[in-house]
């Protein structure tokens, strides 16, 4: 058994024109896919491994196909001694041409490779939630097919892919607003090698990285809210004003940042990294200085963290995830581009629960996270589906950064908590 997992991978950046909608008019998904590829067993490939995790074998449960129908796969990633790479599916539909064309990768004879299984991954971007859609698909030789994490169909069949513009097997599905992640995987036993896709749906592409977690420090400050008034509530209440009669603003803060070590009342700026878990009350209460709660829980109460996310060029329609409990509230480089007033807890690790767009500058963006807490859990996720490096420092200009002379601002730290 092959135990080196062979990937190559596509991102695409295209957009497909409007589809009319009637019998057998799925246009041809053309362009970028972000591809993996598996060896199976030795005449084992095709209808005998569809239902076999060719990823699971080959990274020994690294690399899930769960994983990625659900999450995606980041270009340029190592796996093995290959990397996700950008490539185009011949208009012929032809995958052992896309993979012998590619560098690097070992040549069968004929330019033939058998016993081996391609993951294809593109997004669907749709402006609305479309239901009942046609999607069209051939192979060579068998299929399966998942959108949005959930298999939709799957043909254990050895088979040729037939010509371009008809499509073996019709699937309806349905599309969500937005981001919409279709993954097909491709088993061959050999020969011939390649699969169509189409759908009947008004629909873009554009192929999204997956969202992963933002590692390292944040730059943290906490102020408290009136008594049963935090989470929801306080939302949209601007707990720094409040606590420092005007002196310092949310405004100022998602615009220019703060400085490590400035004082704030008797406390400063203090860098610390999120735990694992997302559990601010932790994060929190290990910090020296701070008194703790009952139980390590702190109520009605608001933290801010900042960060900066740097770019190496602009991008846009980048993928920002957060998780929060309970409310959340989002500035990029001083603008509000996300709100969710809203109690509830943060979920798992292995998801966020919000999703929103934005740009990004070249160079340093400033993002700073709210999360207003009610009582109980307080915690956070956040993710960015964008290569970028995290680590924080101030605005260039520190002109209106929360500092203020030592005792002013008693709602910051640890001092918080003995007020209650």
């Amino acid at each position: 058994m092959y135990r080196k997992l062979f990937v190559i991978g596509l991102a695409f950046l295209m957009t497909l024109s409007v589809m009319p909608h009637v019998a057998d008019a799925q246009e041809a998904i053309t362009g970028e896919w972000l591809w993996i590829v598996a060896h199976t067993e030795e005449n084992q490939g095709g209808q005998n491994s569809t239902d076999i995790d060719s990823l699971a074998v080959a990274s020994e449960d690294a690399v899930t196909e769960a994983m990625v129908a659900t999450n995606g796969a980041k270009v340029g990633a190592m796996v093995g001694d290959y990397a996700w790479t950008l490539a185009v599916l011949p208009e012929d539909g032809n995958i052992n041409t896309l993979v012998n064309e590619l560098e690097g990768f070992p040549r069968g004879d004929d330019n033939a490779i058998n016993d081996i299984t391609s993951y294809a991954l593109i997004t669907l971007v749709s402006e609305e939630a479309q239901n009942d859609v046609t999607l069209g698909v051939s192979s060579d030789d068998s299929i399966k097919v998942w959108l949005n994490g959930a298999v939709v169909h799957t043909n254990a069949r050895n088979r040729g892919r037939g010509s371009a513009g008809s499509y073996q097997d019709t699937i309806q599905v349905n599309l969500n607003a937005g981001d919409n992640l279709l993954m097909i995987k491709v088993s061959e036993r050999g020969g011939g090698w390649g699969m169509f896709a189409g759908i009947d749906a008004d629909v873009s592409y554009a192929y999204r990285p997956p969202v992963e977690h933002i590692t390292g420090e944040w730059l943290w400050m906490v102020a408290h809210t009136e008594a049963n008034q935090g989470g929801q509530n306080s939302t949209d209440i601007d707990s720094l004003a409040a606590a420092s009669s005007d002196a310092v603003t949310e405004e100022m803060v998602a615009k220019n940042g703060a400085t490590e070590g400035d004082s704030v009342g008797d406390y400063d700026w203090t860098l610390a990294e999120l735990p694992e878990d997302g559990n601010i009350n932790t994060l929190v209460n290990n910090l020296d200085g701070f008194p703790r709660g009952d139980d390590n829980a702190i109520n009605d109460i608001s933290s801010y963290a900042l960060i900066t996310l740097v770019a190496e060029e602009a991008m846009e329609d980048v993928v920002i995830g957060v998780s929060s409990d309970d409310s959340v509230k989002v500035w990029l480089n001083g603008e509000v581009v996300h709100t969710n007033a809203r109690n509830r807890g943060r979920g798992n690790r292995a998801s966020f629960q919000d999703k929103f767009k934005v740009n990004l500058n070249k160079g340093d963006n400033l993002l700073m996270i709210k999360i207003s807490e009610r009582g109980g859990g307080w915690g956070m996720f956040a993710g960015i589906g964008a290569t970028v490096e995290t680590a924080y420092r101030p605005a260039a200009s520190d002109v209106g950064t929360a500092v203020e002379a030592k005792g002013k601002l008693v709602t910051t730290w640890g001092k918080l908590k003995g007020a209650k």
